[in-house]
């Protein structure tokens, strides 16, 4: 092992990285240890929770966390049909994949797809921090704002803001005609930015077996874009050539589903191998929950007398 290397029985399989921490597994929990807490996933198009998170946000609804899951484009570019057709389909099957992986409800912000760099970044950062502070959000899960190779402009542009909105939300002179509308100042001090492309850091790497299935659920929903249908075309073709795959079974949901399993969890399960977790997810994790205690507090606990 390197010297920036090393195993701690207590946290599971942990290496050690100087630029992010020590990489965390983090397991299944007992019960519903996050009851009464709440988190936000907010991504940029229909299937970007879905592959790169569906299945830690079915970990965390199942560990009693309540879910709201915010698209913040209207994906009118993806689906193979007019826009007003393509807006209409992603938006339908977001609702699907959110139900899928047991999201209480869902919110579209509908800005155009693959151009939120040219829109109002205080716009988004306002909606969002709104949101964060109605729904009392202690956890976010979306795009690594900074993450590298990341070429999409809705991925960041997306992340970005909502760095911005958890730090923001807390600040009760930021947006006051919200405060005068009754929603108080709130940190949002916990955040799971996804691994999205490779080479991005990350120091938390989820254990999603026993949520795959959701994850599955959710995936193949995606049909106007995330390869959620790809399973029953690819069943159809072979049917016109006098041929079929076992794999794909005798129904397109099932085509759909396996196919998803065999061909779409590559890097899930890529992911787990080294922690020898069947399926994973890679995140970037801030936990700012952590009391800091100043070198001015220090001070004076250390050296303070009575008078």
């Amino acid at each position: 092992m390197s010297k920036n290397s090393f195993y701690n029985s207590t946290l599971g399989v942990a290496m050690a990285r100087a630029d992010v921490g020590p990489i965390i597994v983090e397991k299944d929990q007992p019960g519903q240890p996050h009851k009464g807490k709440v988190f936000a996933a907010v991504h940029a198009h229909l299937d970007d929770i879905p592959l790169y998170a569906g299945g830690h946000c079915a970990k965390l609804i199942r560990e009693g966390y309540t879910g709201y899951l915010i698209r913040t484009t209207n994906d009118e570019k993806r689906g193979g049909h007019s826009t007003a057709a393509n807006i209409l389909s992603n938006e339908q099957e977001h609702l699907k994949a959110a139900a899928a992986l047991g999201f209480k409800d869902t919110f579209d912000l509908y800005y155009q797809n693959h151009e939120m760099d040219g829109i109002s970044s205080l716009d988004l950062r306002g909606r969002l921090i709104f949101l964060f502070r109605m729904w009392k959000v202690d956890t976010v899960v979306t795009f690594n704002p900074w993450g590298h190779g990341e070429e999409n402009p809705d991925h960041w542009a997306t992340g970005r803001a909502v760095e911005e909105a958890c730090w923001m939300s807390g600040i009760e002179n930021d947006f006051h005609e919200q405060l005068e509308a009754g929603l108080a100042p709130h940190d949002v001090l916990e955040r799971y930015y996804f691994y999205g492309r490779p080479g991005q850091l990350y120091n938390r790497v989820v254990d999603i077996t026993a949520h795959i299935e959701k994850k599955i659920d959710s995936i193949v929903e995606c049909r106007s874009q995330g390869g959620g249908n790809f399973g029953s075309e690819l069943r159809a073709r072979l049917v016109q050539q006098g041929k079929r795959l076992p794999l794909l079974g005798n129904d397109d949901r099932t085509a759909d589903r396996e196919y998803a399993r065999q061909f779409l969890l590559d890097s899930n399960r890529e992911y787990g191998k080294p922690h020898k977790l069947a399926f994973a997810e890679r995140f970037y994790y801030i936990d700012q929950r952590r009391p800091r205690r100043s070198s001015v507090d220090e001070y004076v606990a250390k050296n303070a007398v009575a008078l």
